[in-house]
């Protein structure tokens, strides 16, 4: 209150907007990546997302194991691409699990929980297994949900859990 008695609101607003301002710049990446994939997902429908996640899965494990990377220059931009071509193969192939989903329309809320989960799985294995740091400064909070093997090991867990949830009628 200022001396004459008027309540002054542009303080709480203006901490609010600060924090929510920091909250996205926070996570930022985060927020792109599951926009990305919800995108992905209205785009082609959300009986797509079960091919995008079980892509995810492959492609992790055949860019473990790609016998070419002593060919490949040493470029971070190469590896991703690498990594991103192997999902995209191994989506095509996958293509036929849509056919597990519900056939019926996916909701709003399923489609974006499936989104979020997804987004974390994508940025556990960018931080993981991708050189993901020399092409994007990740931020120190978006680091530390990511960042150790446990919290590894729950986000592959994640998007099982949420199609189990989610993926059922």
């Amino acid at each position: 209150m200022d001396p004459l008695g008027v309540v002054s609101v542009a303080e709480p607003l203006d901490s609010a907007a600060s924090l929510i301002i920091s909250f996205g710049l926070d996570f930022f990446a985060f927020i792109v990546v599951a926009a990305v994939i919800a995108a992905f997902a209205f785009y082609f429908g959300g009986d797509r997302l079960m091919p995008l996640i079980a892509a995810l899965y492959a492609g992790v494990l055949l860019y473990a194991q790609f016998p070419y990377m002593s060919y490949i220059p040493n470029n971070p931009y190469f590896s991703i691409a690498i990594y991103l071509g192997l999902v995209a193969v191994a989506l095509i192939a996958f293509s036929g699990l849509s056919y597990f989903m519900s056939g019926g329309a996916v909701g709003m809320v399923k489609l974006l929980g499936l989104s979020v989960l997804t987004a974390g799985l994508v940025l556990a294995i960018a931080i993981h297994v991708l050189p993901i740091d020399q092409v994007y400064t990740i931020s120190e909070p978006t680091k530390a949900l990511f960042a150790g093997d446990l919290m590894y090991f729950w986000w592959l867990a994640a998007p099982l859990a949420g199609l189990f949830f989610f993926g059922r009628s």
